[in-house]
């Protein structure tokens, strides 16, 4: 059985930068809770923390009471405006000490909750304009943090995620490249990765290939399942446009032998949230499925030979018919 999370977006009001109240009305927290327990192999709830609970033993009772587990707990460094010259890299030491402070408080409130992980993204941390930031100072205030809340607890695991773009313009831990050398830089066991599926294809990745070379680090801690265009964070359905980027990823998975949480990070504005998140539940064993069926005897024989086409008539002989 695969480790499945999910944040409670999908019951939530879905609310974008237009329609800021959302395109429907929200439910309360224990009705969306409700609405999670009642999807079929979803195993846990992603949250923001101290956005959505401040209480971790409360929220673990909680949970338990819905046969859920407390999945990735989310640090929230962005949704207000003192993060908005950033967190940890903030040039103001008030604000950078603040940052720290909130982020330990969240690693003590996973370790209570029993929580999968303990993520970072550092959205807020990055730039709009040229000259505008010190590079080099930026990387050692990221390093120095990091490296110090690893320290904090160990018997926690955190997870920094990337992403290019958003709200900044260019946010520093952009890409798996930058991501995989900071983790490295800090060096300690218990520090990782998320890889995003919509922020890799963003970032112009191929999303199997940033699994296999963080993985081959040790450093592929925790999934984010998505889809989009490749030139924003659309937070689609996975596989919906990028279907063979997402079954080559399910199949680099299993191949390094994956067995870290699934999480899924989806938006449905405009569709039906409890549908949209089965579906992503039903899809992603699919994918899992089907990935553990393609013949791998040929296609090692095909890579060989450089001959893609062949892998090609292979899979369209499998799906087209």
């Amino acid at each position: 059985m695969l480790k499945i999370d999910s944040a409670l977006t999908s019951f939530s009001a879905c609310g974008d930068r237009f329609v800021q109240n959302g395109y429907r009305e929200a439910a309360s927290l224990d009705e969306q809770l409700e609405l999670a327990s009642r999807i079929k192999g979803l195993t846990g709830i992603a949250f923001d923390f101290p956005t959505q609970f401040e209480d971790p033993m409360r929220m673990k009772e909680k949970l338990e009471n819905f046969g859920l587990r407390m999945g990735m707990l989310e640090i929230d460094l962005f949704s207000q405006p003192k993060w908005k010259y950033g967190s940890i890299t903030s040039t103001d030491p008030k604000v950078r000490k603040e940052a720290m402070a909130l982020i330990k408080r969240g690693i003590d409130a996973a370790a209570a909750a029993e929580a999968a992980d303990v993520q970072l993204w550092l959205g807020q941390d990055g730039y709009e304009y040229p000259f505008q930031s010190d590079y080099t100072a930026a990387w050692d205030s990221l390093a120095e943090s990091l490296t110090e809340l690893a320290a904090y607890r160990p018997d926690v695991s955190l997870t920094v995620e990337y992403k290019a773009k958003e709200p900044r313009a260019r946010c520093y831990i952009a890409n798996a490249g930058v991501a995989l050398a900071l983790v490295n830089h800090v060096g300690k066991p218990n520090i990782g990765v998320t890889l995003d599926v919509g922020h890799a294809l963003m970032a112009k990745e191929n999303p199997a290939e940033s699994a296999a070379l963080l993985h081959r680090f040790g450093r592929l801690f925790h999934l984010h399942i998505n889809d989009n265009y490749r030139d924003w964070d659309h937070d689609m359905l996975p596989g919906t446009v990028n279907f063979w980027d997402t079954l080559e990823f399910f199949y680099w998975l299993r191949r390094i032998g994956y067995d870290g949480w699934y999480g899924i990070d989806i938006y449905p504005y405009r569709e039906n949230g409890t549908e949209a998140m089965s579906r992503t539940v039903e899809w992603i064993y699919r994918f899992h499925e089907v990935a553990g069926t393609l013949d791998e005897e040929k296609f090692r024989e095909y890579r060989n030979a450089n001959e893609p086409l062949k892998i090609y008539d292979m899979l369209m002989k499998r799906f087209l018919r």
